[in-house]
């Protein structure tokens, strides 16, 4: 095809959740443990089997749920925790499009097999269920990696090479018409990214992870195309009790702006409020050279961070 047929039809970029989901991709979601990356996972579900808008723009379709990694009771207990702060009235709806699969023998890397699986063996991921894309599925979400590549490790590039090859076929084989979010532990050296083989970074296109600000995350794009990179989802974790039960939910708040997250990198480290002023207006002062104009506009950042209780005043 000529480039002259592209160029007149226009490219539409398509988001699953506008800026933060590309339609169509294998989205890494990273961090430490006990970051609540599962908790994370379910609230990015339900938003987008509600066609809901809380993380941005999304299209509505069913989402399906491979997790080697925690219980059946565990997971079932968040999720109506969830349903029970935000989506009550949609209940219905999300037990008719949630589709669960518990399965500890789950393989990413095994040969492409739709037929059934002699006991015993490893499941590939179209065995595992729910992988036809006349479900209507948009969004599969993997939790964890490292506990679906049967045998092998996260630091073997071969078998990190052959779940991404299979995602993506599996991915053209749906038209491209849904997203596949696999969740990943970052490593002990949380400054150095994603727990494993390197390829894990380099060759998802879109990378997201979870940044602890006190008490305080934030869904951090890191790598990101056609979208800000280097920008984030500010949320927290509340408590609810279910069934007699205390479970947890994450509560989304106000996207945060290149420059508050500035502030925030620099209060993380431990520079005080009148340090980060000073810094910040060096490193801004070509844009904006007017000491107090840029005084009040970071007044007003600050402001807002200290009544969510990202920052504190000495």
């Amino acid at each position: 095809m000529k480039l002259k047929h592209y160029l007149e039809k226009g490219v539409e970029r398509k988001w699953l959740i506008e800026n933060l989901i590309p339609m169509g991709e294998i989205v890494i979601l990273y961090a430490p443990t006990n970051q609540f990356k599962t908790f994370l996972s379910l609230k990015i579900a339900l938003e987008v089997i509600t066609g809901s808008q809380e993380l941005g723009r999304s299209v509505s379709g069913r989402v399906y749920l491979i997790s080697p990694d925690t219980t059946a009771q565990d997971l079932v207990l968040r999720i109506k925790g969830l349903i029970k702060a935000d989506y009550e009235d949609q209940e219905s709806v999300i037990s008719e499009n949630l589709s669960i699969e518990f399965e500890e023998f789950f393989d990413l890397t095994a040969d492409n097999n739709y037929e059934e699986p002699e006991e015993g063996t490893k499941l590939t991921w179209e065995q595992a269920g729910g992988f036809d894309e006349d479900e209507g599925n948009k969004l599969v979400i993997i939790d964890t990696l490292s506990q679906s590549l049967g045998s092998s490790s996260v630091n073997d590039d071969s078998a990190i090479r052959k779940a991404i090859k299979n995602l993506k076929e599996y991915i053209r084989g749906a038209k491209y018409n849904l997203s596949v979010l696999v969740i990943a532990h970052a490593g002990k050296n949380t400054g150095k990214g994603i727990m494993g083989s390197s390829l894990q970074k380099n060759d998802f296109p879109t990378v997201l992870n979870i940044r602890k600000f006190k008490k305080q995350y934030q869904l951090y794009r890191e790598k990101i195309k056609d979208a800000s990179e280097g920008t984030g989802i500010p949320f927290k974790t509340r408590s609810i009790s279910v069934d007699g039960y205390e479970t947890l939910y994450v509560d989304i708040g106000e996207e945060l702006t290149d420059f508050e997250v500035e502030i925030l990198d620099l209060f993380d480290v431990g520079f005080s409020r009148l340090e980060i002023f000073k810094k910040l207006f060096e490193k801004h002062k070509t844009q904006q050279p007017n000491k107090e104009s840029f005084r009040v506009m970071f007044g007003r950042k600050w402001k807002k961070l200290l009544s969510k209780g990202f920052v504190k005043d000495e």
